[in-house]
């Protein structure tokens, strides 16, 4: 049996509780306990000479201790912590990213030193301010985490990182491409592989289906544009059999790299192309968890052409269930015009409403040929 994809994640983060992450709203505090941290996309890893983020008014800076990271957008690669986090009742906002990093991929340099925008300080001060709501804890939480990704063209994107939540606070950072022997970004690296080309070649076989994803799509600079479309939508689940009764509990996850559960109290009218959806639904005495993996593809031409160029019409992604738990119609749907999802990877498990998951059976798999690991975007 394919090994089952936990709907309900349960993260122990001991260091990261004792900051205080889980508290009520605090409008006028000004400080908040976060650490910074760096990322990069699955098939396109980086290796980090220096990251530094500014924060307060005084130049004072965070390193950030990692020097390789690819485990995909807006996913911490890296943390560092300190001593007096909690003694000192947390840090003033980011100000600044200063970074210098090898894209493997591209065999090039890139560096960044970017003062935030103001725009971009008071979103991150306004969510820090206000909790939002983990149902399974009954608590409500706080972000973190500052998450650096570095994407292929010298771009840069910042997220806040929070348990059981990501979001998107700023996708305009650019940093230049820079030219430097490899000697001097990485002695050890030189000294082993010599030339830029086999080190960036030997270390990117490091990560898995890096290599293989260079060799088939190279490196497609546009797609991130298309990734931090916004659209203007809601989700709804429908269910043939109208004694069903849908779990509390939905994840999406969001090409931008976004990140949530539904009940986390946090508005959702406007968002990135939705790429996985995870839900249970219970029908009597049996609960049914699904995956639904959507298509990069179909989504990426789908979404434009249903919500418009500039994603202003407003709509809805749409799953409907059918009455025995095995047929799925996934459409988005703007005004009385239906934009079918069909090439929708689906994967469902059935277990009794006291069973525990191991007791689980594949009740439903529209891609027996495929494991479920295996389906990532080419860019996430």
């Amino acid at each position: 049996m394919m090994n089952r994809l936990p709907l309900f994640i349960i993260i122990t983060m001991t260091s990261i509780l004792s900051f205080g992450s889980c508290k009520t709203d605090d409008s006028t505090r000004t400080k908040f306990p976060w650490i910074p941290s760096i990322a990069a996309p699955r098939h396109y890893p980086v290796q980090v000479k220096y990251a530094f983020v500014d924060f307060g008014t005084k130049d004072r800076r965070i390193p950030v201790y990692e020097s390789s990271v690819g485990g995909g957008i807006g996913q911490p690669g890296s943390e560092v912590d300190y001593v007096d986090f909690n003694e000192k009742g947390g840090r003033d906002m980011p100000t600044a990213v200063h970074l210098l990093w090898l894209s493997y991929a591209e065999r090039k340099f890139y560096q960044l030193d970017a003062e935030l925008s103001e725009n971009t300080k008071e979103r991150m001060l306004k969510m820090f301010r206000k909790p939002y709501y983990m149902s399974d804890d009954n608590e409500h939480c706080r972000y973190f985490n500052l998450v650096i990704t570095m994407l292929p063209g010298g771009k840069v994107w910042l997220h806040l990182n929070g348990i059981g939540r990501t979001a998107i606070v700023c996708d305009t950072l650019q940093a230049k491409e820079v030219h430097m022997e490899l000697e001097d970004f990485d002695k050890d690296a030189f000294y082993t592989f010599k030339t830029l080309d086999n080190s960036c070649k030997l270390l990117l076989s490091d990560f898995e289906g890096a290599a293989e994803n260079l060799e088939k799509h190279g490196v497609p600079l546009g797609l991130w544009d298309k990734y931090k479309e916004w659209y203007r939508y809601t989700t709804k689940i429908e269910f043939e059999n109208k004694e069903t009764k849908l779990g509390t509990h939905i994840l999406y996850k969001f090409t931008n790299g976004d990140k949530y559960w539904d009940d986390d109290s946090i508005p959702k009218n406007i968002q990135t192309s939705c790429k996985y959806l995870a839900m249970d639904w219970q029908v009597k005495d049996s609960t049914y968890i699904g995956y639904f993996f959507f298509d990069e593809d179909e989504i990426l031409r789908v979404y434009p052409k249903a919500f418009g160029n500039e994603g202003k019409l407003k709509g809805e992604l749409v799953v409907q269930v059918s009455k025995y738990n095995n047929w799925f119609d996934i459409f988005l749907q703007v005004g009385d015009k239906k934009y079918k999802l069909e090439k929708t990877k689906i994967h469902v498990f059935k277990q009794g409403v006291n069973e525990d998951d191991g007791d689980a059976v594949v009740f439903y798999n529209n891609h027996r040929d495929q494991h479920s690991s295996t389906l990532v975007f080419i860019g996430e």
